[in-house]
């Protein structure tokens, strides 16, 4: 099992060397991006060269590239943007190499105008527009060799195990599987991390985030704090991944805000190094 950090916050503006320098000398194997940092206006061919001279030189490898965008948007001009996205995405990240890519469904629940099923949309309704979605994007991951990690999240149409189940049993693709973030399970209750791991088993689990939980899914009930101090038991669930043989990247997504506010006035750069100690205790 290979570690990997996801570059956030001001590291998002630093330039590919001193970023794949640091992520190396925090003791990780991986670096994870968002599509923001290598598609955003104006990056050119010369960009994506530095960011492959960068990962090469500093002996990691890119484990994943989210490409996050919503499906459950009722406006029928904003859902089909969402998946042309996603489409030329896919294309320009296996021109990089990158082999797996991170999407989730919709509604997205941070955002103040987002709906939420089953008041102004009914599930069948979601799921309907989520199946057309993926229906299109599916054969374009199949074209180029890209596997699609689905994960769950609080607060959207797939939000947990089940949820999940439920969309991977409509298709038959070898190229889609998830992206196994025990935090968004752990809200819901469902703590049993054998379960979740060998639910889903070697073939289905294409990435992994290491991120723990507290509270209950709804606004201001719940947090991501230090991985160790939520609900989520990290021995079983990286002893479960260990016996399934799972051989892909472990990838620490920090999103304790209040900590990282408080503790580095900010800065999103300092939590690398101190969730790799962390981790040393976990696995």
């Amino acid at each position: 099992m290979k570690l990997g950090f996801l570059a956030n916050g001001e590291m998002l503006g630093w330039d590919y060397e001193k970023l794949c320098a640091f992520i190396r000398e925090s003791g990780y194997d991986c670096v994870e991006l968002i599509d923001d940092i290598i598609f955003a206006p104006g990056k050119t061919a010369q960009d994506n060269a530095a960011l492959l001279k960068a990962v090469e030189k500093n002996g990691l490898e890119i484990s994943e590239v989210l490409l996050q965008h919503d499906f459950v948007i009722p406006d029928a001009n904003a859902r089909r943007a969402s998946i042309d996205t996603v489409k030329a995405n896919i294309a320009k990240i296996s021109d990089l190499g990158v082999k797996t890519a991170n999407l989730f469904t919709g509604p997205v629940p941070w955002m103040p105008d987002s709906i939420i099923i089953n008041r102004q949309v009914s599930a069948q309704q979601a799921w309907q527009w989520v199946f057309e979605a993926f229906d299109e994007i599916i054969p374009v991951a199949e074209k180029y060799g890209v596997k699609l990690a689905v994960e769950n999240v609080w607060g959207m149409l797939v939000h947990d195990f089940y949820t999940n189940k439920y969309l991977q049993s409509r298709y038959t693709s070898k190229n889609l599987g998830v992206n196994l973030d025990p935090s968004h399970d752990a809200l819901y209750g469902n703590t049993d991390m054998e379960l979740l791991v060998k639910g889903w088993g070697k073939e289905k689990i294409f990435h992994v985030h290491v991120k723990d939980a507290v509270g209950i899914p709804s606004p201001g009930k719940f947090t991501f704090p230090v991985i160790g101090e939520g609900i989520v038991n990290f021995k079983v669930f990286f002893n479960a991944l260990k016996e399934i043989g799972y051989d892909g990247c472990a990838s620490v997504e920090f999103e304790s805000w209040t900590y990282r506010n408080v503790m580095w006035e900010g800065q999103h750069a300092p939590s690398a190094p101190a969730m790799r100690r962390i981790l040393e205790t976990l696995i």
